[in-house]
């Protein structure tokens, strides 16, 4: 550590992020892919220090990157480095992601949100949640950020709202939905 921070501090300031940048991405192109899984947060962390820098034809190969590395990351429990880089992975791709990699950015989106969830950042969460619903794709690409809301509201023990995205879930599926009308005490008494 103390040889790469003296090594470090041998590079001008100015010229600190181009190099952890330019680093990350050689490291991305000739290390073979077990061992780069193996340093993927330390290789991607690198290539993001400068994520403005990223030529165009390179943005898709590292939002996938950040969406390994968040995926990873979540799995390992570290919400907060996934939040990190799902939101590194949504940057790269920018609103023609939607349109050039659809997939893949709702993941980020999808993603993001539950581990914004798990992290306690509602306010994050609920507007990577609602980018999704209010997107023109179909619902089965939207169940994940459904799936989120409920457990987002059963932690807040909000009942009712989650009985109305079940049934409005249900109708976009092409299921049958109950009638929300009122039933007499002793009718639910009687079949009780």
């Amino acid at each position: 550590d103390q040889i790469q921070r003296s090594s470090l501090d041998l590079i001008p300031e100015s010229h600190r992020i181009p190099f952890k940048s330019r680093l990350g991405s050689i490291l991305m192109k000739k290390m073979d892919p077990d061992r780069l899984d193996d340093h993927l947060f330390e290789v991607v962390s690198l290539r993001n220090s400068s994520i403005d820098s990223v030529p165009g034809d390179e943005r898709v190969s590292m939002a996938k990157m950040n969406l390994r590395a968040g995926m990873k990351a979540a799995e390992n429990g570290s919400f907060d480095m996934a939040e990190v880089y799902f939101k590194a992975g949504r940057e790269q791709l920018g609103d023609a992601g939607w349109k050039d990699e659809p997939d893949m950015t709702i993941q980020l989106y999808s993603e993001g949100a539950n581990a914004s969830l798990f992290c306690g950042s509602l306010d994050t969460m609920g507007r990577l949640i609602d980018e999704v619903l209010a997107k023109d794709i179909p619902i089965e690409a939207k169940l994940r950020c459904y799936e989120i809301k409920i457990r987002a509201l059963t932690a807040a023990s909000d009942w009712a709202p989650i009985i109305d995205i079940g049934m409005d879930v249900r109708r976009q599926l092409g299921q049958s939905v109950m009638r929300n009308k009122p039933v007499p005490l002793w009718k639910i008494m009687k079949e009780y």
